[in-house]
């Protein structure tokens, strides 16, 4: 509408329309001069890389994660600093409209102290957080091809040394988690989360599905990112990923493909089939060379596309706008059938009710309907990008910045009015990050790239073997 009123009361949207709001009493937004719109949700991202951001270039996947999350040299920080590190990245989501993170948060070590400090960065700030428990017990040597044979032997004992993290410590930690943050003060779930088929054991993603169908959670799943896990999948289970979840069982409506940049015909077809989702993440999937994931054919399909940033070590950014662009044109590129091409508006449902399902929250979240959860925000209509107000949400794919995102609300609650964050003291805790993350850059960053440097030679013979391999 041109001109309407959206009643917001308990959290929800109660009322919306041309002259809902006349005869209500309350605290008044003055939207006169906004584009109100639903607030955006960021389906995947990694608030465990905010540190990172800008740190690598011209890596593929396999020997990024070398370097950014290595074997040797892992940083281990205090809990102040997991809570910093992720407020980083909370502040970067809210300037940019985005009402609901699906934080995928990486923490090897599996101690609960960095998810309960990334929770509480959610809870201070107002964002509604889907948090992941991430988990895996398949170790290097035995999660990308031919490790066993080009890595040597004596780097294969000290990989093996290394204490990694069991089935039952995982489930552990996940049952903490969930007893302790799922449902905290509405806005904060606990999602379970399959770092991905070929890290995980058979025993553990049989666990995963039966807490995922017990707890009616989603499940989220790095799957077929890049060439080298579709090469990976073919040699060692003889089929494609997919047709491996689908003989464990795992595919369902509650099940979220990450990237699925490699999926056949028949993956896709089997996905369809079953209900499941796939997040897009242009900015990674173009900064990693992974791929451009085949968006038409899954829309064309039925499938439920999400939009996410990824982390901020390879999109660099928690901006969902950005994503929003990147998404809106590079499926522009490749072929002249402008009929297969992806829209803006495509990629807005991506943004919103497309991660509100893939988090399993659709009938709450996602859209501006009378009855659900009141996630808002208003763009200033006075911005450049608004001059001529055409068709808002081109204009936001394609002419905007996230500074035209004005004000925010969460659940119904004031947390950014005017581009001030309500909830928080921005320009002291900017001050706080800014010294953690430069004492994170002194300290570890030279414990990291030497230890990346170890086995630095191996990924990268890895890595062109499986290219060498026809699929």
């Amino acid at each position: 509408w041109p001109q309407a009123g959206v009643v917001i009361e308990d959290g929800r949207v109660a009322a919306i329309g041309p002259g809902a709001a006349d005869g209500h009493h309350g605290e008044t937004i003055d939207a006169s001069d906004a584009v109100v719109m639903p607030g955006l949700i960021n389906a995947h991202l990694h608030s465990n890389e905010a540190f990172q951001q800008g740190a690598y270039d011209n890596l593929p996947l396999e020997i990024w994660l070398g370097e950014s999350y290595p074997l040797f040299g892992f940083p281990i920080l205090s809990e102040r600093d997991y809570y910093l590190r992720t407020m980083l990245a909370a502040i970067e989501s809210l300037r940019a409209g985005v009402t609901t993170v699906q934080d995928d948060y990486v923490h090897p070590p599996a101690t609960p102290d960095a998810m309960d400090a990334a929770i509480r960065a959610y809870t201070d700030i107002g964002l509604r957080a889907w948090v992941t428990v991430d988990m895996w017990d398949v170790g290097l040597l035995d999660c990308v091809p031919y490790a066993r044979e080009i890595i040597p032997a004596n780097q294969q004992r000290e990989v093996e040394a290394l204490s990694g993290t069991d089935c039952a410590d995982w489930l552990e930690l996940f049952q903490t988690q969930f007893a302790k943050w799922h449902g905290h003060d509405k806005r904060i779930r606990i999602v379970i989360a399959p770092c991905g088929p070929q890290r995980c054991s058979v025993e553990l993603m049989e666990a995963i599905n039966e807490l995922s169908e017990r707890h009616g959670i989603p499940l989220h799943s790095h799957t077929l990112e890049t060439r080298l896990q579709a090469v990976h999948a073919k040699e060692m289970w003889g089929k494609t990923a997919v047709q491996y979840l689908d003989d464990l069982g795992f595919l369902s409506p509650r099940l979220t493909i990450v990237h699925g940049i490699w999926l056949t015909d028949g993956d896709i077809a089997l996905l369809a089939d079953n209900g499941c989702s796939v997040i897009h993440n242009p900015l990674s999937n173009m900064k990693l060379g992974s791929g451009v994931c085949p968006i038409r054919r899954l829309l064309d399909a039925g499938i439920n596309v999400a939009l996410g940033t990824d982390g901020l070590a390879t999109s660099d950014t928690a901006d969902l706008i950005e994503a929003i662009r990147a998404a809106s044109l590079i499926h522009k590129t490749g072929t002249h059938d402008y009929g297969a091409w992806v829209s803006a508006q495509e990629v807005f449902r991506m943004a919103t009710i497309g991660g509100a399902r893939s988090g399993l929250m659709d009938a709450e979240v996602g859209s501006l309907d009378v009855g659900k959860r009141a996630d808002v925000i208003l763009l200033d209509r006075d911005h450049w990008g608004f001059i001529p107000l055409t068709n808002p949400i081109r204009q936001l794919a394609f002419s905007l910045a996230s500074e035209a995102v004005r004000t925010v609300v969460v659940e119904g609650r004031i947390v950014m009015r005017d581009r001030v964050i309500q909830t928080l003291d921005e320009d002291a805790l900017k001050d706080e990050i800014r010294d953690a993350a430069e004492r994170f850059v002194r300290e570890w960053t030279p414990k990291m790239e030497a230890g990346a440097k170890r086995l630095r030679p191996y990924l990268e013979e890895i890595y062109r073997r499986a290219n060498a391999v026809a699929l």
